[in-house]
């Protein structure tokens, strides 16, 4: 490989873009590094866009992640060999002027685009990782929020793919440091050999005899040891929680050290790249090529990622660059620098800010399922932005008059604007928040006005009423999930949170327990209206995927060393839900429910449906005394995982296009089972689920009422919805009617 080290060294000192050039290539670009950002673009964009199409397209952010480790690291080299030194301002305040300008004016288009067209239950979520993009902490956000079981469906937010942008910028911020910490660490060891007696051998005035390690070695080695921390990491944490490992930035480091590590083969002395045939070469470029597109075909969305996996687009994209621009007749460098491929490279960057804003708010816009003519009109609009954004924005701020600006200037309007965007994100929050709770008190009049026609008196044949009203149903489903009030305990930890509703514990007719899942935590809405009316004080203690149980939950989903500690997590909850029956005689009522197809452990040869039905019955056996009755509600039906999309898109046909036969939406419940074989008397069973079926179909929308939140869990309007039947149940179980007295006889 040939290298102009001299004149890149020159290119450094003056501020210049990084690029490793090779002699000969077209304008001194690398045009196979431009067309592998056009294909790593290419293959995130349809992955966005089509995600069955791609399912592993999401390997395009790992290839940038490549790239930008053997560019930077590059640069880093130049300057360090040029002037002995990194100058960090002058670094930080290059990549400002080249990525936050166009950053920054994606975020500011979003955040107007989002409070015009996003529906008002999303649009606080989403200006929060508005802010959190612009402080470019994106991803560890949504590494926090991969552990909440309550997300799990929740709305993708337009501007999600910062994650990997905010990847990058921490990058940037420390590996300069990393670069400045090799030259300190050279010119340590330089003096102490230098120093008369530093280990002098004998007859030499000083010194080891050996020469001191230059800055490149001492870089060389600070590079290997992130690399092979970062992937001892990301193999572990992979395997424990690979939701966070993909996010995080100690899982994705060894990446752009790898990339680095090229780098520094490129461009040392004793090349062995340079030796390598232009056939060898060729095979290198075009092997790497493949690992990317089978990687791009073959992984999914269940493919524990990145991990030792990982290795695969990683590997390739370096043979790729490693490769060079070989020139022999079969080789792919034709392909990577053919115009369409180097357009599309130089509008990369822009090109991904631009599109998933596009497809996350457009259907909004629509409100119908997308085609392939929308989702063309997707991508033209994506590149017509990126090319706008890269001549009017990008190339101003790297080329322009901001180019004199000096580091300082440069850094402070920079960081001033992504401060004035943190602002505005978060200052709106506030608003968003409030006319959410308007919308909120909205729907709670509608259900609760005896005059309208939505919930049961829809349903009912004598209030003349349409059981399918003409209008979109309520809420919207942006509000689905937004209930007055919440109280569940997260996936992991064991702690017992206990929220008080209803009367006070002390003057309450009756205390009750609403202890389980969140599928008994979904029914709060209902029984906090019960609890107001009946004068009752209501006890809720709930744990996300945790029943209320004498057994362990599968978790099957979990890796083996996640799998233990949720369910060390759940037994302790148990243990500490009953510790608070004990302590707490008053509550003579516990309810539960939980969702029918979270396994259980199987035991004794049983099946997992066996094993859950004794296990709950057991764990109902050892209730203290003081709880006299039991009530066991039987599972909700299950949905599409796509529900609230349907309903989004259908509108007021949604009662009829989204609902999916009885059978399909009903699953058998070991719960149910366990209650209705139970000691009748202190164990009863309330089953609802007539209260789902319309012409033996289960619907998301009843009476003109959204009844979902997402695929499983009920919202909270519907919730209130079944208020009263719900209470009528629990009050005829608790206060059953007198026996008839025995007939005397003549």
């Amino acid at each position: 490989m040939e290298r102009t080290l001299t004149h890149e060294a020159r290119g450094a000192a003056r501020g210049e873009a990084p690029q490793i050039r090779r002699a000969g290539a077209a304008g001194g670009v690398r045009t196979d590094i431009q067309g592998l950002r056009a294909i790593a673009v290419a293959l995130v964009l349809v992955f966005h866009l089509v995600p069955p199409a791609l399912p592993g397209g999401y390997v395009g952010v790992d290839v940038f992640f490549v790239i930008s480790g053997f560019l930077i690291t590059g640069q880093l080299l130049r300057e360090m060999e040029a002037g002995g030194s990194v100058n960090l301002p002058r670094f930080w305040a290059r990549r400002a002027r080249r990525l936050l300008p166009a950053a920054l004016l994606v975020l500011g288009a979003t955040l107007l685009a989002v409070w015009i067209m996003a529906p008002s239950g999303f649009v606080p979520s989403f200006l929060l990782q508005l802010a959190a993009s612009a402080a470019y902490v994106q991803n560890w956000v949504l590494a926090a929020e991969s552990v909440d079981y309550m997300a799990d469906e929740a709305q993708v937010s337009p501007v999600q793919h910062y994650w990997s942008l905010s990847v990058e910028e921490q990058f940037y911020i420390v590996w300069p440091v990393v670069a400045l910490a090799a030259v300190l660490l050279a010119a340590w060891a330089a003096r102490r050999r230098e120093r008369p007696g530093g280990g002098a051998r004998p007859g030499r005035p000083g010194g080891s005899g050996r020469p001191a390690p230059s800055a490149r070695l001492c870089f060389g080695i600070l590079i290997g040891a992130v690399a092979l921390a970062s992937f001892a990491t990301s193999i572990a944490v992979t395997a424990f929680d690979p939701a966070q490992a993909y996010f995080v930035t100690t899982t994705r480091a060894w990446e752009f050290a790898a990339g680095g590590l090229l780098a520094l083969l490129a461009t040392s002395a004793a090349d062995p790249l340079a030796r390598l045939s232009p056939a060898v070469r060729s095979a290198m470029a075009w092997a790497g090529l493949a690992g990317i597109g089978v990687s791009a075909a073959l992984f999914t969305g269940g493919t524990p990622f990145p991990g030792w996996v990982a290795l695969l687009p990683v590997v390739a994209t370096a043979l790729v660059v490693a490769a060079g621009e070989p020139r022999t007749r079969w080789a792919p460098t034709a392909l990577l620098a053919a115009r369409p491929m180097q357009w599309l490279g130089d509008v990369s960057y822009g090109a991904y800010l631009w599109h998933f804003p596009i497809i996350v708010l457009v259907p909004f816009v629509l409100g119908r399922p997308m085609g392939v003519l929308d989702w063309g009109a997707i991508v033209a609009a994506t590149l017509l932005l990126a090319w706008l954004s890269k001549i009017l924005v990008e190339d101003p701020f790297r080329t322009g008059a901001a180019r004199s600006w000096t580091n300082g200037r440069t850094l402070a309007i920079t960081t001033g604007a992504m401060g004035i965007m943190l602002a505005l994100s978060l200052v709106g929050v506030d608003t968003a928040e409030k006319r959410i709770d308007t919308a909120r008190d909205e729907v709670s009049a509608a259900l609760q006005d005896p005059d309208t026609c939505v919930g049961l008196p829809a349903l009912d044949p004598d209030s003349g009423c349409d059981p399918e009203p003409a209008e979109p149903p309520i809420p919207d489903p942006s509000l689905a999930d937004k209930a007055p009030e919440r109280c569940l305990s997260p996936i992991q930890g064991s702690e017992l949170r206990v929220c008080e509703y209803g009367a006070k514990l002390e003057t309450a007719d009756r205390a009750i327990a609403l202890v389980g899942d969140s599928h008994a935590e979904q029914w709060l809405g209902a029984l906090e209206r019960v609890a107001d009316r009946e004068n009752w004080s209501l006890l809720v203690m709930a744990k996300a995927s945790c029943p209320f149980i004498a057994g362990d939950r599968d978790f099957d989903a979990a890796t083996e060393a996640g799998k233990r500690a949720l369910q060390q997590d759940c037994a302790d909850w148990n243990e500490r839900a009953v510790e608070k029956l004990e302590d707490t005689p008053q509550i003579d009522t516990v309810i539960t429910s939980a969702k029918s197809t979270n396994r259980i452990v199987a035991v004794s040869g049983k099946s997992w449906r066996e094993s859950a039905r004794e296990a709950y019955a057991e764990r109902w056996a050892a209730l203290p005394e003081s709880v006299r009755h039991v009530v066991a509600i039987r599972d909700t039906p299950q949905m599409p995982g796509n529900v609230l999309r349907c309903v989004t898109e259908n509108g007021a046909e949604a009662s009829r296009a989204c609902a999916v036969p009885e059978q399909e939406a009903f699953h058998e419940d070991p719960l149910a089972e366990a209650a209705e074989v139970s000691q009748p008397a202190r164990v009863s069973l309330v089953d609802l689920s007539d209260y789902f079926v319309v012409d033996d179909e289960a619907s998301p929308v009843i009476g003109g009422v959204l009844a979902f939140r997402d695929s499983h869990h009920l919202s909270w309007a519907y919730s209130e919805v079944l208020a009263e039947p719900l209470g009528e149940e629990i009050t005829g179980v608790l206060e059953p009617e007198p026996a008839p007295e025995p007939a005397r006889e003549p």
